[in-house]
């Protein structure tokens, strides 16, 4: 169960991209939020909503034009933090898995180890060893990339940033980009970590996994957080029109 205390804090942030010769887009207005120690929160909502921006935001990849975002006491907004040391507490998983083609499943998990964190290579390659026997692929680490199934090349991802030894794990629409018979393996991995205490934000269009996984919901339309609770309180019982709507489209 989560703890009561904040690890990420979100105040009145706002996004608008501009764009020209279109309208400006705002894909965040006066968002506030919070993500407790231990808490899974799950964001769903349509395309457009802003939810990735959201995502992106929280590991600074996303600056915003206003408000705050404080990770585990450090100011991610003010303009002296270093960003990049920031983001080695704060792991996050794309849609698509960005490993480094030429290099081994093992290899793209030590090496970022050996580069930010300064491990050995033996200490690094026995912590990459163990994270590959933990989400399923003890026998892939010499693979490269193209030899692994996209399953496969996403839970080196996950293991990747696992390797950071992360405060929260961002998860951004994981399971998209894979095929039907991959998604469940890579969904189990995500609530084998839920169930571990690991603290996560997840965006994604899995309603079970997020009926299932989270401890908290929130549904984003127009960059704003139209309603949020626990999944039996959103899925169940919404309270908002626009959440109705948006759930009887995909259940």
């Amino acid at each position: 169960m989560p703890s009561q205390t904040p690890v990420i804090e979100v105040r009145d942030i706002s996004k608008t991209f501009k764009i020209p010769g279109r309208p400006p887009i705002q894909a965040l207005k006066n968002v506030t939020n919070h993500v407790d120690k231990g808490e899974v929160l799950v964001v769903i909502g349509p395309s457009g909503s802003g939810k990735s921006t959201f995502l992106r935001a929280l590991n600074g990849l996303q600056p915003v034009d206003s408000g705050s975002i404080v990770i585990d006491g450090v100011e991610l907004t003010d303009p002296k933090t270093n960003h990049n040391k920031l983001r080695q507490d704060v792991g996050m998983v794309f849609q698509h898995f960005n490993l480094f083609e030429h290099k081994t499943a093992l290899e793209n998990i030590t090496m970022p180890q050996m580069v930010v964190l300064k491990r050995s290579q033996s200490e690094a390659a026995d912590i990459g060893h163990k994270l590959l026997e933990r989400v399923g692929i003890s026998d892939r680490g010499h693979n490269y990339p193209s030899e692994l199934s996209g399953g496969q090349q996403q839970r080196v991802a996950i293991a990747r940033s696992l390797a950071m030894t992360p405060k929260v794990m961002l998860f951004d629409e994981v399971t998209s980009a894979l095929d039907p018979e991959t998604v469940g393996g890579v969904l189990d991995l995500m609530k084998e970590l839920a169930a571990d205490g690991t603290t996560m934000v997840v965006v994604t269009h899995e309603m079970g996994f997020a009926r299932e996984a989270a401890d908290r919901v929130i549904f984003m339309d127009y960059g704003e957080i139209i309603e949020e609770g626990t999944p039996e309180e959103v899925f169940d019982n919404p309270r908002h029109e626009r959440t109705q709507l948006f759930l009887s489209q995909i259940i």
